[in-house]
């Protein structure tokens, strides 16, 4: 197979500077790996899918102002250059469903 990731997305991609969450375990990749796992944010609830799609609620800690889905179904591997680190955060308990999501998506689960 091959794969054109520049153009002619339907429906369209992102191609924007976005919310994500890092969903990778940093135990698992040595730390001059160049790479991170991510899932996107949306605030668009039509592209979140219910089995794949983890709700997350505006919170102090994740200073989100308005409610978003966490899409497992759109993980993918991003260059740590292309990573603005902030401090907002989901909880553990977000992460592991999000993960669990992950293993489904991937049917694994």
């Amino acid at each position: 197979m091959l794969v054109d990731w520049r153009v002619g997305a339907v429906p369209r991609e992102p191609t924007k500077i976005r919310p994500s969450v890092v969903v990778e375990d940093h135990e698992l990749f040595p730390d001059a790996y160049p790479n991170t796992l991510v899932v996107p944010l949306t605030t668009d609830q039509g592209l979140a899918y219910p089995a794949f799609a983890e709700r997350i609620d505006p919170g102090s800690e994740n200073g989100a102002e308005t409610t978003s889905w966490a899409l497992a179904h759109h993980v993918t591997s991003v260059s740590l250059q292309r990573v603005q680190l902030t401090p907002s955060r989901i909880t553990s308990e977000q992460l592991g469903s999000l993960r669990r999501r992950i293993g489904l998506a991937l049917g694994l689960s």
